[in-house]
């Protein structure tokens, strides 16, 4: 009787945890609101009150002279940044953000993919007085869709600006386009944000994904596929004529 009574007790104790775990799953869903982009390629759940600045209120933030650069651009399909463009516009630059740059044509990932983004961001950095250090280069499978992105850590650092910024970039690719995701705040609140920004990445949806790569077995076993169809019809028409004879 007693263990009986003990096994009731535990079965109230696992169904009560699983239902306080799907309310605390539901409340985290809540709290975060679907963010789509003007191309509607990707969606993402970002926090309440998160939007995409307009070019008008770029060059608005772009009057402030401690506004970081970066926020000072924006061209709705291309580059922009969603954040809390509120607190911005009041001189607020303490929450985090993130910057997204959208370009046709999706990278060729080869095996030296590290270097060449390291090179990349090096050019970049060379054309407008930036500085970027990056580390912790890898592929990773992120979203709801497990798209293989090449996921880094940068700081960015300007000649004009003295505060340095951390970003965790996602670079994926989308059919026929590449958009990189860059959520960022400060150094010193790096750490204590990454949670949320991996929480954010989770819930990355993309409109169309990228085809893999054809190899050369794709191209040739195509065509001997099509040709082993076609010949079966030419054997079947033609035993199909001759009985009709």
């Amino acid at each position: 009787m007693r263990n009986r009574t003990l096994v009731n007790l535990l079965g109230v104790l696992v169904t009560t945890l699983t239902l306080l775990q799907a309310t605390a799953a539901q409340q985290r869903t809540r709290e975060l609101e679907t963010f789509r982009n003007y191309n509607r390629t990707f969606q993402i759940e970002l926090p309440p009150g998160w939007r995409q600045i307009a070019p008008g209120e770029a060059v608005l933030v772009g009057e402030q002279a401690d506004a970081p650069r970066i926020l000072r651009l924006s061209s709705p399909r291309q580059y922009y940044g969603v954040g809390s463009v509120d607190a911005w516009l009041a001189g607020n630059f303490s929450s985090p953000w993130l910057y997204v740059h959208e370009q046709r044509d999706e990278w060729h990932v080869g095996d030296d993919y590290a270097a060449e983004l390291r090179e990349l961001w090096r050019k970049h950095g060379d054309s407008n007085g930036e500085r970027h250090q990056l580390r912790d280069i890898h592929l990773e499978h992120l979203g709801t869709q497990n798209v293989e992105c090449i996921v880094a850590t940068r700081t960015t650092t300007s000649e004009e600006q003295g505060t340095p910024r951390v970003s965790l970039d996602v670079h994926a690719p989308t059919a026929r386009q590449q958009i990189t995701l860059s959520f960022t705040t400060s150094p010193d609140q790096f750490e204590r944000w990454t949670p949320e920004f991996r929480k954010w990445i989770s819930t990355l949806t993309f409109a169309r994904l990228a085809q893999e790569p054809s190899t050369f077995a794709d191209k040739i076993g195509t065509p001997l596929l099509v040709g082993s169809v076609i010949g079966l019809i030419l054997v079947i028409l033609y035993r199909y004529t001759r009985a009709m004879r």
